[in-house]
């Protein structure tokens, strides 16, 4: 089976060469400054306002976003990049670069004034006026489109509440923010800041971009550097039993959605495990529920185990929208076009299976 491209998969930073960077960015800022010989760069990551305006180090509300002071935020905000890189591949590298650059913007611009505001108030007392270092308005305005753009689906669930494929990345940032007021203050201001951008206030979309020559000038010197091969074909197992293992349970979840969309759901109440898993639109029909089950799989399947036995044309075809939209999350066309054929131009069933490589 051919190896697809998701937010989730280990085909590292192909085509996403700005997300690539921006993390190797961060790791060796974060190092530098633990090295012995150049711990005093640290200085350079203290902004305290309003001093930094009356001393005139305006400079320092860009510094500071040079570099996280924690190694559990720093390692936290590389899973948050390594997820977002999807949006790279969606919107190109000098889009992607451009929704950065304005919304680490306009996240400053929301910080500053928020900070005064609450220094001049009764809640001084929990916000110094420092601003927390890390580049948070280049990480947090992301989950916007994640929350907008990135389907939601249920894989399981705990104590009633649902888990999602995204609950993850959304326990990660919450790790990020939480760890004081002020990096929850900045860690607003930048979501703000991702939802204006999004919206496309004051048509910022249009006139806050990376300008052309200086894409081209980093694509000359940096891009041979940052660029990542394209993935490889095949099984990600490490042993061919693993690899086997592997196709049976594929080849069971695209049945199992087949035989969803074709024959009628069960109507017992008697349910077993699996069952509960793929849900009752997903359940095999009473008929032939006394045959062999692999027996009953390949009559009702015979393309799956025969080739050359022809298969019923009774498939939705795939409508070019759903095939864009789940194309521009980062998958191959032929595998979404496979997916949607599969579930009968159903994007949701269609995400799921290739999301867990079916």
């Amino acid at each position: 089976m051919a190896t697809y491209i998701s937010q989730y998969s280990t085909t590292g930073f192909y085509r996403a060469p700005v997300s690539k960077g921006l993390m190797g960015a961060l790791f060796v800022t974060c190092t530098a400054i633990h090295v012995p010989l150049l711990s005093h760069l640290r200085v350079y990551l203290m902004c305290q306002l309003p001093n930094t305006f009356t001393s005139g180090e305006v400079w320092r509300l860009f510094t500071v976003q040079a570099a996280f002071l924690d190694t559990k935020d720093l390692i936290c905000a590389a899973l948050l990049i390594y997820y977002f890189r999807v949006f790279e591949r969606r919107l190109g590298s000098k889009k992607f670069a451009s929704h950065l650059f304005a919304t680490s913007l306009i996240s400053l611009a929301l910080q500053v004034p928020l900070i005064l505001l609450i220094r001049s108030t009764g809640w001084s007392s929990y916000h110094s006026g420092h601003l927390p270092p890390g580049p948070y308005g280049l990480i947090f305005p992301l989950f916007v489109p994640y929350l907008c753009d990135i389907p939601r689906m249920t894989r399981t669930h705990i104590l009633g509440i649902p888990i999602t494929g995204k609950t993850l990345t959304y326990l990660v940032g919450l790790q990020v923010c939480s760890t004081s007021f002020p990096t929850a203050v900045a860690a607003f201001c930048s979501i703000a800041a991702g939802l204006l951008y999004r919206w496309n206030v004051l048509k910022i979309q249009d006139w806050l971009v990376i300008p052309d020559w200086f894409a081209r000038l980093t694509n000359l010197t940096l891009g041979r550097l940052l660029s990542s091969s394209p993935p490889t074909d095949g099984p990600m197992g490490a042993t061919l039993e693993i690899q086997r293992q592997e196709q049976m349970e594929r080849l069971e979840h695209q049945m199992l959605l087949q035989r969803s969309r074709d024959g009628p759901p069960r109507q017992n109440t008697g349910q077993g495990y699996a069952e509960r898993l793929v849900g009752p639109e997903m359940q095999w029909g009473e008929q032939g529920a006394n045959e062999h089950p692999r027996r009953r799989r390949a009559n009702d399947f015979p393309n799956l185990f025969n080739p050359n036995e022809a298969r019923p044309n009774n498939r939705i075809p795939p409508s070019e929208e759903n095939v864009t939209f789940l194309t521009s999350m980062g998958f191959s066309r032929d595998r979404v076009m496979r997916a949607l054929q599969t579930t009968g131009n159903n994007v949701e069933a269609a995400a799921n299976l290739l999301v867990n490589d079916v």
